[in-house]
């Protein structure tokens, strides 16, 4: 459903189902602000995602890339709030984000562990070994990974609205995925139960690893939702 005429919504777009459940809950008193929408996973998900939103509402102030990430630099810990200022990507592609509008949701999140001034890096499949990420940081010097935010990027360009990312550090640079997990997630960004399950038969051996990997999901997702609600009503995003 459209917004009112006088009222400009902000788009927030996740990957996950997980990140969507915070999101939503979180902005769920002012859903006439702020639309949050589940993308599933990888670019052209995100893209596609914020261009439906933004056909559908034709009142869009503003996009919001939101959700996790994996941190490329080692010195950046789970629960990290990263504030880029620009994405990359392989093909050398760069989108800025909205320096007024991240410095407004920077001063909103005095005492919090931000991270400003550093650029995010969307990769086209997830990295999952210490070593690739350490490469990954090394080639392009990004502090962190998504898959999605150049998509959402792109997408705010094209109605040349002003975008952002605010990406929680979920994984840490030295953090090497359980290879249990590689068919958990379905590619609309659902738990695959079935995949998960079988990832664990054939692997016994991750199940530390994914105990500790869901301790750094748990404190991920509760940021998030602090994120979210002290971004409220509007994002900070000037009108």
């Amino acid at each position: 459903m459209a917004t009112s005429d006088h009222i400009k919504a902000i788009g927030l777009i996740t990957a996950l189902a997980q990140e969507y459940s915070v999101v939503r809950g979180a902005v769920a008193p002012v859903s006439d602000r702020l639309i949050a929408v589940q993308s599933g996973l990888g670019r052209a998900a995100g893209f596609l995602a914020a261009t439906e939103l933004g056909h559908q509402e034709k009142q869009l102030s503003g996009l919001v890339s939101i959700g996790f990430c994996g941190a490329l630099d080692t010195a950046i810990a789970t629960g990290s709030i990263i504030l880029p200022d620009a994405i990359i990507t392989a093909d050398n592609e760069r989108f800025d984000t909205d320096a007024g509008w991240i410095s407004a949701v920077a001063a909103k999140m005095a005492g919090l562990p931000v991270v400003t001034e550093r650029t995010i890096y969307c990769a086209t499949e997830i990295i999952e070994t210490q070593a690739g990420k350490q490469a990954t940081h090394s080639q392009c010097g990004a502090c962190a990974v998504d898959m999605e935010s150049a998509g959402i990027a792109h997408a705010a360009t094209r109605f040349n609205i002003p975008f952002i990312a605010v990406r929680i550090v979920l994984d840490e640079g030295t953090d090497t995925l359980p290879e249990a997990t590689r068919d958990a997630v379905h590619s609309d960004g659902n738990l695959n139960i079935g995949g998960l399950l079988r990832g664990l038969a054939s692997r016994p051996q991750d199940v530390g690893g994914l105990i500790r990997l869901a301790g750094k999901s748990s404190r991920a997702q509760k940021q998030l939702k602090a994120v979210c609600e002290a971004l409220l009503p509007d994002f900070s995003l000037a009108r």
